[in-house]
């Protein structure tokens, strides 16, 4: 693994069930993910992506394969080492926000370095707010604010640790079109100039558009791979997918 490499997948299988009832959800998965690349997951439905990252990301377990963060094999740690290796090396972005509705949107934001007894970096915390745009809602919470706003709060939670990778599973799909390109504006700017590795998953051309590349998902497996997509070139091979399915 070079010095770039910041998450592997190697073989990542997942069967749910078992006898008749088992259903494979990942075949054996292997992908490698890099410092400062904006990596879209796509696939019809059920193809496995969401499952993909989050065996990715220690919020599943895989049932064949591992997982690597930083060079730390997942399966290697016990339950109190992976929640610890989750809120300091990785960042979490989801559909549904998950902010605490009690919280404000900064107690929200530094969450991750309180659980951890940290103080937030001034500098940092500051380019953070900065850049997703909240200076002035920081005393919200989040019935306070709009869907955009809070999706951008749950961004700057991601963010706020440094993390090794960001993993956003359909950060969008709530969203109007407007909030969701500010969102995914975000994300293309923290790889680009951050530095950050950010892996999404999305069922959206215009929000995979935004990576620097795709990878396509079907019946659990890895089958293709698209570098500088365009919503276009996404668009016709999404539809391959379909006539494909058909015959």
């Amino acid at each position: 693994m070079d010095q770039r490499t910041v998450a592997v997948a190697e073989g990542l299988g997942k069967v749910y069930a078992t006898g008749q009832a088992a259903v494979t959800a990942l075949a054996g998965v292997s992908a490698q993910f890099r410092r400062g690349e904006f990596t879209a997951v796509m696939g019809p439905s059920g193809s496995g992506k969401s499952t993909f990252v989050h065996c990715l990301a220690g919020l599943d377990t895989p049932t064949s394969g591992k997982a690597l963060i930083g060079g730390t094999d997942l399966g290697s740690l016990t339950e109190a080492g992976l929640t610890r290796l989750r809120r300091e090396k990785i960042g979490f972005v989801f559909q549904s926000f998950n902010l605490l509705p009690t919280l404000t949107a900064w107690e929200n934001i530094v969450l991750p370095l309180s659980l951890a007894d940290k103080r937030p970096d001034r500098t940092w915390t500051k380019q953070v707010i900065d850049a997703v745009g909240l200076a002035d809602r920081l005393t919200h919470r989040p019935a306070e604010l709009s869907g955009g706003q809070q999706q951008r709060v749950a961004c700057a939670r991601a963010l706020i640790s440094r993390p090794d990778i960001v993993v956003a599973d359909e950060p969008t799909g709530n969203l109007d079109s407007r909030s969701g390109a500010q969102i995914l504006g975000l994300l293309q700017m923290c790889a680009r100039h951050w530095g950050q590795t950010i892996v999404m998953v999305t069922h959206d051309p215009i929000a995979a558009g935004y990576a620097d590349r795709v990878l396509f998902l079907a019946d659990g497996r890895l089958v293709d791979e698209m570098a500088q997509p365009t919503p276009d070139s996404v668009l016709d091979r999404m539809r391959r997918f379909d006539a494909q399915a058909v015959r």
